[in-house]
């Protein structure tokens, strides 16, 4: 096999470093700038994202010059020679020919643009500036496909024929119902934002697809009208062979592989783990033919498992380049583009020719599969709250696992019901009739609050306002249930029942408490969420004492058939499917049904004695941690596996973890031994006092409770 085909190029940067600027700010940016530490004769010097603050944040992370609120202005300031346009897809083609207009080079995320006509508009600008247009196919370019592409360029499989690709990929999204991706905006756009990357592979190592045939599975509604396809067999014929792709969307087990057949032998790649086992004939006798490929493979992958583990010591310590298959591939992909900038040849499926193969690919798989790439109708605009009615109820949280089911029961008993959301547009039809009272903003945000409370009767506050800077969970709970309940009291509601946790206790000691009892005393030696709802509570109970009228309410283990299975509560969950206990995991654990919790915090908005007390709810069914995972392996059929720790164990081990992320100079929380102690609910809940207050009735049958945690309701 010759070496892999490039695109001609044209004038480029010379005897300097080349500037760069990204556009975009988000996930993706953080991951181009590691990478581009570790590109040669690179700098970035400017970050552009038009919620400037973001730009603002990334450059002061990555320690560069200049951050700007919009591109027009990056531009007038000048000063860089190429450009990473990080955005979402629909705004790809605009940045792309302005960048290029202005005379700069020009890498985009995948896919490259959405149209296939506007791939010729950025190739008239590109090409007669000399500039280069690349996208970003980093699997082309990912360490395992190397290996393969040496391999067929010293014909050691002969003539490539085959291809079978496997992408078995869990979406956490799916699970937690937020659709708010570009990838789940229409039928199609999975493919956008997945299989690009399968295509692209196949691109590189067959050529232009000529046709295919699809068989999409099954589709299920998301709370946007997409009907989402979760499987999908694509059979293709290529220029140089065939090839068969499998996706599967939402799936536990995480396996992406390409299987490569030639004439005269063959290759397994495993792209998670970086592995490349090739197969080929030898003249020996079979069963030697065998053990040779055998023993080959084996030492394949022996060296492979220590360069994975030397590979992520050396990039922890900054001594290398981390031992990551995904980071070496946009490695790979990120170094070709700058390369080519400064003179060299761009990989045709880096440039225009391979963003417009695989853009054919995706939408010929569409076609044969009867998808959309238009997006479901906009569901009708919601109606403009009124004023607040006698006896409103808003509820903060109210589109969670425990808020939906509140809001339901409010609706059952007619009680008229406020929402404060922040994505209006996702609310399910029923919530969007014009009988709720919709307001859009945040539950941190005083201004928002003010407009849904005003007139408002109660509050139920189920929302967990924790930010995304791990260092800042405590403060910013602290202060967003404040503001709320500032402005409660300014709006003198009723009743306030805050929905705490009992992380928020103390639950390491032999013994029993009751509703009564005062967060932990020690919050300095909790979890950062722990310390952020005792920090919660404590600001409210100041309140309080100003004349709101407050409860507090602290759920144990929440679990419901529509819920996270894998609860932090029974242990940590290393896999999904591996979870190591706080302790020995044989003591009855607090676990309450989400539906019986519910119960009980709607009541706690009228219970005349709830007023100034606290209640901790937990169920009757008292199963250990073993109990639950034998019971949810038997249910699910899932390979589960339960890992008893003595606490003191696991808390060396992650003692052992600081002293490693110190040393690294990474940083990292210290693991206080009281932490680890209460997750091990070794006090005993009385909910006596929910039970005679709050009308508190949880499911006391065995049998019952785990068809409701892991069957759902009987319909």
């Amino acid at each position: 096999m010759s070496a892999l085909p490039v695109a001609p190029s044209g004038s480029r940067v010379q005897g300097r470093a080349t500037r760069v600027a990204l556009i975009g700010s988000g996930f993706i940016a953080d991951v181009h700038l590691q990478v581009l530490r570790h590109v040669p004769r690179v700098q970035v010097v400017a970050v552009c994202d038009p919620v400037r603050t973001r730009a603002e944040k990334l450059a002061k992370k990555h320690g560069i010059a200049a951050a700007f609120g919009s591109l027009a202005e990056m531009l007038a300031a000048g000063g860089f020679d190429a450009v990473h346009v990080l955005v979402p897809p629909s705004l790809h083609h605009d940045i792309a020919a302005t960048c290029l207009s202005a005379g700069v080079h020009v890498l985009v995320e995948k896919p490259m643009v959405l149209d296939p006509a506007h791939l010729d508009d950025l190739r008239a600008l590109a090409a007669p500036r000399g500039l280069v247009l690349a996208v970003n196919h980093n699997q082309t370019r990912h360490p395992a496909l190397a290996r393969l592409d040496r391999h067929l360029a010293a014909g050691r499989l002969g003539r490539l024929e085959h291809l079978t690709l496997q992408h078995h990929v869990p979406l956490r999204q799916l699970q937690t119902g937020d659709v708010s991706h570009f990838m789940f905006q229409s039928q199609g756009n999975i493919l956008f934002e997945q299989g690009v990357h399968l295509f692209s592979m196949v691109f590189h190592l067959l050529g232009a697809m000529r046709a295919c045939e699809v068989i999409a599975g099954s589709r299920r509604r998301l709370p946007n009208g997409v009907d989402f396809v979760g499987e999908w067999h694509v059979v293709m014929q290529c220029e140089r062979g065939s090839a068969t792709v499998r996706m599967a969307f939402g799936k536990p087990w995480l396996e992406t592989t390409v299987q490569a057949i030639g004439s005269d032998g063959a290759a397994l790649l495993d792209l998670q783990r970086g592995t490349c086992w090739l197969r080929r004939k030898t003249r020996w006798l079979d069963f030697l033919d065998s053990g040779l490929n055998l023993a080959r493979g084996a030492r394949h992958l022996a060296a492979r498992a220590v360069g994975s583990v030397a590979g992520y010591g050396l990039g922890l310590f900054k001594l290398g380049f981390p031992d990551d298959p995904f980071l070496r591939g946009m490695r790979g992909s990120l170094s070709a583009f700058h390369a080519a900038v400064r003179g060299q040849d761009l990989p045709i499926a880096l440039g225009v020719e391979g963003a417009a193969a695989v853009l054919r690919m995706c939408e010929a798989t569409a076609e044969a599969a009867k998808v959309s790439f238009a997006p479901p109708p906009a569901p009708p605009p919601l109606p403009a709250p009124g004023p607040a009615r006698r006896g409103e109820v808003v509820v903060l949280g109210g589109t969670g696992f425990l808020g939906r089911r509140c809001v339901a029961l409010l609706h059952e008993a007619d009680r008229p019901v406020t929402l404060l959301v922040r994505k209006p547009h996702l609310l399910p039809a029923e919530l969007r009739a014009g009988d709720v009272r919709v307001f859009q903003g945040d539950a941190a945000d005083a201004e928002a609050l003010r407009m849904a409370l005003a007139g408002a009767s109660c509050v139920l506050h189920l929302a967990t306002a924790a930010g995304d800077d791990a260092s800042r969970v405590e403060a910013v709970m602290a202060a967003a249930v404040r503001t709320a309940g500032e402005v409660a009291l300014a709006a003198r509601v009723q009743r306030f029942v805050y929905v705490s946790s009992t992380a928020a206790l103390y639950l390491g000691a032999a013994g029993r408490i009751d509703g009564s009892a005062a967060p932990d005393a020690l919050p300095q030696a909790r979890s950062a969420y722990a310390r952020g709802k005792i920090a919660a509570e404590r600001e409210l109970q100041v309140l309080a004492k100003g004349g709101l009228p407050l409860t507090i309410v602290r759920p144990a283990i929440v679990v419901g058939h529509d819920g996270i299975a894998e609860h932090s509560g029974v242990g940590l969950w290393v896999r999904d499917n591996h979870c190591v206990g706080w302790g020995s995991g044989r003591h009855g654990l607090p676990f309450v049904l989400a539906d019986d919790c519910a119960v009980a915090l709607v009541n706690a908005l009228t219970a005349p004695a709830a007023v100034g007390r606290s209640y901790n709810l937990a169920g009757d069914v008292r199963l250990s941690a073993r109990d639950y995972i034998e019971a949810m392996a038997h249910r699910t059929g899932r390979d589960l596996h339960f890992h008893g720790t003595p606490l003191w164990w696991m808390w060396l081990q992650e003692v052992g973890k600081y002293v490693v992320k110190m040393l690294a100079r990474r940083p990292r929380e210290w693991p206080a031994f009281r932490d680890f102690a209460s997750r091990s609910f070794r006090t005993e809940l009385d909910c006596s006092d929910a039970r005679r207050d709050l009308g508190f009735q949880p499911e006391g049958d065995r049998v019952r409770f785990l068809e409701r945690v892991f069957d759902g309701p009987r319909r």
